[in-house]
């Protein structure tokens, strides 16, 4: 695996083996764990090249202290990283990616979805991945992009960016990676307690029984949020928000909805997690 970490050097590393071969990307904060794996392993079984980028971008936090504050482990994601086989790790610094700083820099401006959901927590934050992903795009042109449904409004609004801007781009999606009691794997989970970790799983498991009252005919959406919401405080958890989405839109759901996500964020402890589940009906 080569490490890069200019603009420059990551452009001449790809482009001239772009003919006929077709390169990877899977972008991250780093703090990597087996969520990331899969992601990884399928970038490198799917594509010709695989990129890994590590990137933690301070357009997303509030202040210089939460954004040096985020975990940080590069020896141990490089050494995953050379592990896994991955061709490219592109680890550009601040002046790499903002040459001109972060004070006034152009950034993307995402529909309203952006400040739905955890956009009402941290306004800014889709519009900053936004940005920091259509410069990684830009550096690296890969011709697939794989991201995890576990970011799921992330993902929407990337989908929806790569149309309506005509990047000539395929985005592969792929499930949560869970562990053994059913937790979506996160970087927070380090951050629990075994007391939390044993109350972790109350989250997937309340979102399962909003699923399962929908696929049985429940259609008041409200109450079932409202009631996730208490099931989740009795289990320890504060509850950001439970939504019951259109699952391509995330738009609340129409009459003609088929497809339904239930997506949750609550903190446990000191970690943050996040969670969803798709619904048919």
């Amino acid at each position: 695996m080569e490490t890069i970490r200019s603009v420059d050097a990551m452009r001449d590393a790809t482009g001239w083996r772009r003919h006929d071969r077709q390169i990877g990307l899977v972008s991250t904060k780093g703090n990597l764990h087996k969520g990331h794996a899969a992601l990884i392993k399928n970038c490198i079984s799917e594509a010709d090249i695989s990129v890994v980028s590590i990137y933690v971008n301070p357009l997303e936090f509030p202040d210089d202290e939460a954004f040096a504050n985020h975990p940080r482990n590069v020896a141990a994601d490089k050494q995953l990283l050379e592990t896994l086989g991955v061709d490219y790790l592109f680890l550009p610094t601040d002046n790499e990616m903002f040459p001109a700083g972060v004070r006034d820099v152009t950034t993307v401006r995402l529909p309203h979805l952006a400040v739905e959901l955890h956009g009402v927590i941290n306004p800014r934050l889709f519009n900053a991945r936004a940005t920091a992903w259509l410069k990684l795009y830009n550096i690296i042109r890969p011709e697939i992009a794989y991201f995890g449904e576990k970011d799921m409004q992330e993902l929407v609004l990337i989908k929806r960016m790569i149309a309506e801007l005509n990047l000539t781009l395929r985005l592969h999606s792929l499930p949560i990676v869970r562990d053994d009691n059913r937790v979506a794997l996160a970087g927070g989970l380090a951050q629990l307690t075994q007391t939390e970790l044993s109350q972790a799983p109350i989250l997937f498991q309340t979102l399962n029984d909003v699923g399962h009252a929908v696929r049985d005919g429940a259609r008041n959406f409200n109450k079932l949020e409202q009631t996730a919401k208490l099931a989740l405080r009795g289990g320890g958890f504060d509850t950001e928000y439970v939504a019951i989405r259109d699952a391509e839109t995330l738009a609340s759901p129409s009459k003609v909805s088929r497809r339904l996500r239930v997506l949750a964020a609550a903190q446990l402890g000191l970690a943050r997690l996040t969670d969803n589940v798709s619904v048919e009906i």
